[in-house]
């Protein structure tokens, strides 16, 4: 080797050393100071993530959400009508502005005690029975985030295992770490975005179809009392079952007659392959791992859902669904997709009733079931260097508040429980949050399903019961005309209306923003 090449050579260990040692000292100074904001040095961080630091949501853009769209069109077109008529706007008098700053961070039970109390009843029978949840939402909670620390904890605390309800192909498979998902083949999706009014969509968004050689592979990390298949078929089918690495088991799967029908494919499942052939006239909605008693947690989410796809579900299948799998706690976490930073007027009285129609929709499926808000979270966008809530955010919990207080449900308030441990700008730098400031990393949802679980089973009755936060929250919106911004002014201008003036809706409507 020449001296020139021994020159390149101490360059480059220079270099990776430097590097080395600069990744080192900006992650220790970020875990040790993570109010100060360090950013972590990483300079391979398109191979290497930042340890907890990212989130693979944004790796595939979400498909628009049509009934949300749709809403901001008929919104738009009575807020002009309204410039001509101003009678045509109706004021709904229960729904009296307030603050979302006001409203206590964590849990509350707007039943006066009676759902949180029942729910508590219902997990120490877990022992014995099934205890089922659905966890339904938008890539706030896909791939299991936040989710999979509320599931173990609940399980740890009241038995129970597996992940629950998995579909057959899914844009999460490759970064979901709960359990290991692969699949091939001629795969078909459908779901509730494509075709917000079909008729075969259950509260889990979608389903698949073979249209042609097809197979799906699960690996649990522990393994799972039973699999079972959801399905639709207008024709018997016949599929072959892999549990563990065994013999191929055939198994018939009988004509369904239109209804959901489930059958067990595997028993004590460490791993569990399926294979399909050509079967377009069946409907595959979904695998469920579970323990035969316990807590079971389904993680539903669909990205770049408003929610408002839950209006449209199928009665008869849910039916089916609710026979075969009733769910005790329904849990809802949307918002995310109707807040944006281009909404100029932030009362979204349209979602309101969109919500309002869903959650209608959903007492009658789920009679029995306690219903659970979780509002939307601290989402942060950066104007001049800084990180600010969107200006949407804190009437969107509002909204989100007062449906719970109208159906008598719990209500989690994610948004103040976020600003009350240092806002979305301090979850990045700890990285409990990505960097577009609005998805959790795993560690940031096992800090907030930390809270939501303490609440929700331990809390004393009385504390979740109050309806005034002992101080107001600090919240962090657009600067003031001061900055000399514009579109600051517009977005202050449009938060002093909703402070002082009432509350109006439209007669219809929802609204379409930024799909995530």
């Amino acid at each position: 080797m020449s001296r020139g090449d021994h020159q390149i050579l101490k360059s480059v260990l220079l270099l990776l050393a430097a590097s080395g040692l600069a990744f080192g000292v900006t992650l220790t100074l970020r875990e040790l100071f993570p109010s100060i904001g360090v950013k972590v040095f990483n300079p391979l961080s398109d191979l290497f993530p930042t340890p907890g630091g990212e989130v693979a949501q944004g790796a595939d853009t979400p498909l628009e959400d049509p009934l949300l769209a749709e809403a901001m069109r008929r919104d738009s077109l009575e807020r002009e009508e309204a410039e001509v008529t101003a009678d045509t706007l109706q004021v709904d008098s229960v729904m009296e502005p307030i603050s979302a700053g006001l409203l206590p961070a964590g849990l509350i039970d707007y039943s006066d005690g009676s759902a949180l109390t029942r729910l508590r009843e219902t997990l120490t029978q877990a022992g014995d029975h099934q205890v089922n949840v659905a966890f339904l939402g938008d890539s706030f909670i896909e791939g299991d985030i936040l989710v999979e620390h509320f599931r173990e904890a609940l399980q740890a605390r009241y038995g129970g295992g597996g992940v629950g309800y998995v579909p057959l192909t899914s844009v999460t498979a490759r970064f979901r770490q709960t359990i290991k998902h692969r699949f091939s083949g001629s795969w078909e999706d459908d779901n509730a975005l494509k075709h917000p009014r079909g008729n075969h969509f259950l509260i889990t968004g979608s389903y698949q179809q073979a249209v042609g050689e097809a197979e799906v592979i699960y690996e649990n990390r522990q393994p799972v009392d039973q699999a079972t298949l959801l399905y639709t078929s207008e024709d018997s089918l016949l599929i072959s079952s892999t549990v563990n690495g065994d013999a191929p088991t055939q198994i018939l799967l009988p004509s369904t007659g239109g209804r959901l029908h489930s059958v067990k494919v595997g028993r004590q499942v460490s791993s569990l392959r399926l294979d399909f052939s050509k079967a377009e006239s069946s409907r595959l909605y979904g695998i469920c791992m579970d323990g035969d008693r316990g807590v079971r947690v389904d993680n539903m989410s669909l990205r770049g859902s408003s929610g408002l796809q839950l209006g449209a579900v199928s009665l008869s299948l849910s039916e089916d669904l609710h026979r075969i799998r009733p769910y005790h706690l329904i849990v809802l976490s949307y918002g995310l997709n109707v807040v944006s930073p281009k909404d100029v007027h932030n009362d979204y009285g349209y979602y309101y009733k969109g919500m309002d129609r869903v959650l209608s929709c959903l007492h009658d499926i789920y009679p029995e079931a306690i219903f659970l808000i979780i509002s939307i979270s601290d989402r942060g966008q950066k104007y001049d260097g800084e990180v600010y809530t969107l200006p949407g955010v804190p009437r969107m919990v509002e909204i989100q508040e007062r449906l719970a207080k109208k159906y008598h449900a719990l209500f989690f308030n994610t948004y103040g429980t976020i600003r009350s441990m240092g806002g979305i700008r301090s979850f990045v730098s700890k990285g409990w949050a990505a960097k577009d400031y609005t998805h959790l990393s795993s560690a940031g949802g096992r800090e907030i399903s930390k809270r939501l679980v303490q609440d929700l089973v331990e809390s004393p009755i009385g504390q979740v019961t109050r309806q005034v936060a002992e101080a107001p929250l600090e919240e962090s919106l657009l600067p003031t005309k001061s900055k000399g911004a514009k579109c600051a002014e517009a977005k202050s201008d449009t938060l002093k209306q909703q402070s002082s003036s009432p509350t109006t809706f439209p007669q219809e409507g929802t609204a379409k923003k930024d799909s995530i």
